[in-house]
């Protein structure tokens, strides 16, 4: 029988009871940290057969939204995972599938806005439909006495469309490929991989039939600074002739190291990544960038109990230079000359996650905070600069209670930031021009989303049927604090879940 002192108790993240239960597929994979470090080999490092299926359906609405979000959304999707251990090797794998429709969505064209340096915003509010289909695969196997040898594909798709004008359709894909090699002897382990990664999006914009109006579009090319016109101007780019498209690509190329002594894990990955939009002589943009991560962890046991310490650290480093092209057509052919480039966009991000993790067979509690810092710069035009430094900061807990048939999950999250810009002009000697164009709206409601104070609670209750069937509701409300700029101070959303652990 459930008392209110355990219901209590679970809420607040302090769950002081006992007993058996058998870890989750999430559980399994959170403890071993060879899973979150880009070497299919340590997947084996943690001998356990675990899997589950389940659908899900959620619905969502309100006023505290960024740019591009919602004003009212609802989803489904199902999702299949599995970890097999065997004598000799030990397998991985997921599938997924996931219907996103929101209203009232304007802003960003992309499928993830601020992905990439550069960014096309329209503003007719409209319905907005997101499919997306992913899957995993990763195996490791032993390969001699202390070696084993293991890969690991990750495989997205997504398509995104907008229903009224000005209408759009994205396409988008993100694959990645890592082999992996690893020694262990005893409890000490060595390992590395090779790290590739390609993703590719592409805008195909559209006016169907005739309007009395012209519909606008923005390019954000750093800091809303950028090109305000007709979607089909030739500042915008997304009707150019002989180019399909708005289209972006990225290759990254990296490696990692890891290494285990007992309980103690670390590792370190580079990653090297060359981007552009455009394509065949017509590249407007290219963006470099590298990025360094680092992980580690220690597990150590006290009793029945199972204790992680966690600690990530991500750094990255981009810039964005800006063709300078021309034309010349001869003879009925159209050849593209690039005279130059200019540097017009530059970002850096760190960000600094420690965790805590305790965990019996009845109860679970996680507890983390997390800092990011972003310093941006944009030099469009000469010779004003424009730049941004932004910190953030955050703290988070979630519990498990598991008792009888019936699991409770809570959790509670607060963050809050802020930022500084400054402009200034370089060089005396020319007479200034006018300056770059800025849609300060959106600005000032993107940097305030980011950086408001908030706080948010979550919660769900699950029932463990019967021959591991589940079913699951629960519910998650976010409230910003001191909003200005934004629709409203509150978020919220439901979600069911039925599924199934074997």
């Amino acid at each position: 029988m459930i008392k209110f002192r355990d219901i209590l108790a679970a809420s607040l993240l302090l769950l002081p009871v006992t007993g058996a239960w058998g870890q989750t597929y999430d559980q399994v994979r959170r403890h071993n940290p060879w899973n979150a470090g880009g070497n299919a080999a340590g997947i084996r490092m943690d001998s356990v057969t675990v899997s589950f299926a389940e659908i899900y359906g959620r619905y969502g609405s309100g006023r505290l939204r960024d740019t591009y979000q919602p004003g009212e959304w609802w989803s489904a999707g199902a999702v299949a995972a599995t970890t097999v251990d065997t004598e000799k090797y030990t397998m991985a794998g997921s599938f997924s599938f996931d219907h996103t429709s929101g209203k009232n969505m304007s802003g960003s064209m992309f499928i993830r806005p601020g992905f990439y340096p550069v960014d096309v915003l329209e503003f007719t509010p409209g319905r907005k439909d997101l499919q997306t289909y992913a899957f995993t695969g990763g195996a490791s196997v032993d390969i001699a006495a202390n070696w084993r040898a293991g890969g690991s594909i990750d495989f997205s798709s997504a398509n995104y469309s907008k229903r009224k004008d000005l209408r759009h359709t994205n396409y988008r894909l993100d694959m990645g490929v890592s082999p992996a090699i690893m020694y262990h002897n005893g409890g000490f382990a060595l390992g590395m991989a090779y790290l590739y990664r390609k993703n590719t999006e592409s805008i195909d914009a559209e006016e169907i039939g005739t309007s009395a109006g012209t519909y606008y579009a923005f390019l954000d090319k750093g800091l809303m600074y950028g090109a305000y016109e007709s979607w089909s101007g030739s500042g915008i780019h997304l009707s150019e002739s002989g180019i399909d498209g708005f289209p972006v690509k990225e290759t990254i190329h990296g490696g990692s190291v890891q290494a285990q002594w007992g309980g103690l894990y670390a590792d370190i990955e580079y990653r090297y990544s060359k981007g552009s939009v455009g394509e065949k002589e017509t590249v407007w943009f290219r963006f470099p960038g590298h990025r360094v991560s680092s992980r580690i962890a220690y597990r150590f046991g006290v009793g029945r109990a199972s204790h992680f310490l966690r600690l990530q650290f991500d750094w990255a480093k981009q810039v964005n230079n800006e063709s300078v092209l021309g034309r010349e057509t001869e003879n009925g052919i159209t050849i593209t000359h690039v005279y130059g480039s200019n540097r017009i966009f530059d970002r850096t991000e760190l960000t600094l996650v420690p965790e805590y993790e305790y965990h019996t067979r009845r109860h679970t509690v996680i507890a983390g905070a997390w800092l990011a810092s972003s310093e941006r710069l944009s030099t469009l035009m000469y010779p004003y600069v424009e730049s941004q430094d932004m910190k953030r900061y955050g703290a988070y807990s979630r519990g498990e209670l598991r008792t009888g048939c019936i699991e409770l999950k809570a959790g509670l999250s607060f963050s809050s930031g802020s930022f500084t810009d400054k402009s200034r002009a370089v060089g005396t000697e020319v007479e200034p021009g006018e300056a770059p164009y800025h849609l300060t709206d959106y600005y000032n409601r993107q940097n305030e989303y980011l950086t408001a104070s908030r706080i948010g609670a979550e919660a769900a209750v699950r029932w463990n049927i019967r021959y591991g069937i589940y079913s699951e509701i629960g519910a998650d409300w976010t409230h910003g604090f001191n909003i200005k700029y934004l629709e409203g101070t509150d978020r919220w959303s439901g979600t069911f879940k039925l599924g199934y652990n074997f």
